[in-house]
């Protein structure tokens, strides 16, 4: 049996390392030594290539700290997001590439998001003719992650379906600017509002039908089975990441039970409290710690307000999360949020 502590390192935000790849290629080609890059991020080239490797986001983290430092860059995720890669996301870039429209593809990237680790997850709320599309980061991410996804998002787009004036209706970021916005407006063709509450775009809902370039239902097809193929094998050798990427991107809307994730995992409910049981924990403990580390991490994210973080985190009520809340850290989201803006390392 897995220790408790162990366990929990399980619930720690991964991401795939072919977009590590992507990063570490991409300040290479920005003049940077490669061999530094990888020394940051405790990598080998050989660990570069495996396909299927998750690892720890914070050492993807390094890698962008550590480039934007030496290049004198802050933009350095926005311009790392422009760059057209479908192999930066693996099968399920391939699986974007085929589809049939935009909408196809955020399904199945939705469908399969474990498969590029669990350091956040997509959302999609539809209002009349508009849909936002937002990211929700699992973990208190650097602006450079937020921006390479929001912007990788709009520069797919455009090159899936051959249009470069593709372009939503409004960008959102959590974070404060840290560039002229106008430089962001003139990439994105809209609005780009920071310090918001969430990092989103907004896009007419007829645009997320508008057909793909390079559109092969049938390899589509035998794509997604092979993705299908991939989390059956993540089920069973890293249930925990598949676990924590179901929860994530499910509790903005309800807050799912062992008999549907069970489901998820395509195991009975009995088999699913066993392979718990193995990490030595059980699905309400999981639950908890997920919803733990997400209230902190948007807590640290400073303009969402305590109402928003408890309908993230699927709470029927805010009283019902500042009661977890306090049993957590014992203190309260405004005091914990006040402990962060004074500076205060201990929170």
């Amino acid at each position: 049996m897995v220790a408790m502590n162990q366990s929990l390192n399980y619930l720690q935000p991964k991401i795939a390392v072919h977009a590590v790849r992507s990063l570490v290629n991409f300040a290479e080609r920005r003049g940077l030594d490669r061999e530094v890059l990888l020394n940051e991020a405790s990598l080998s080239e050989s660990q570069l290539n495996e396909g299927r490797l998750l690892i720890d986001v914070r050492r993807h983290e390094d890698i962008y700290s550590l480039a934007s430092g030496l290049l004198d860059e802050p933009m350095l995720g926005f311009l790392h997001g422009q760059q057209y890669e479908p192999e930066r996301w693996g099968v399920l870039g391939l699986v974007a590439l085929t589809s049939s429209s935009i909408a196809a593809a955020m399904a199945a990237q939705f469908r399969f998001q474990s498969l590029s680790g669990n350091m956040g997850a997509p959302l999609q709320l539809n209002h009349g003719q508009l849909t936002t599309m937002q990211w929700v980061p699992a973990y208190n991410c650097s602006h450079h992650m937020s921006e390479t996804i929001i912007t990788g998002m709009v520069a797919f787009a455009r090159n899936l379906t051959n249009q470069a004036d593709y372009s939503p209706s409004a960008v959102y970021f959590t974070h404060p600017a840290l560039a002229p916005v106008d430089v962001y407006e003139r990439y994105f063709e809209c609005p780009v509002h920071f310090n918001a509450e969430h990092n989103a775009l907004v896009i007419e809902n007829a645009m997320l039908q508008w057909p793909l370039r390079k559109t092969d239902l049938e390899l589509n097809k035998v794509l997604m089975e092979h993705a299908q193929s991939l989390l059956t094998q993540q089920s069973f050798t890293s249930p925990m990441e598949v676990i924590k990427d179901y929860v994530i991107k499910n509790l903005p809307t309800h807050v799912p039970d062992l008999d549907e994730v069970a489901a998820y995992l395509n195991l009975s409910v009995r088999s699913a409290q066993r392979k718990l049981n193995e990490y030595g924990t059980s699905y309400s403990q999981v639950l908890d710690a997920i919803r733990k580390e997400l209230a902190l991490t948007y807590l640290r994210q400073t303009s969402n307000s305590v109402l928003y973080v408890s309908e993230r985190l699927g709470f029927s009520e805010q009283s019902a999360f500042q009661r977890a809340f306090k049993r957590w850290t014992n203190t309260t989201p405004r005091r914990y949020r006040l402990g962060i803006l004074s500076g205060d390392s201990s929170q």
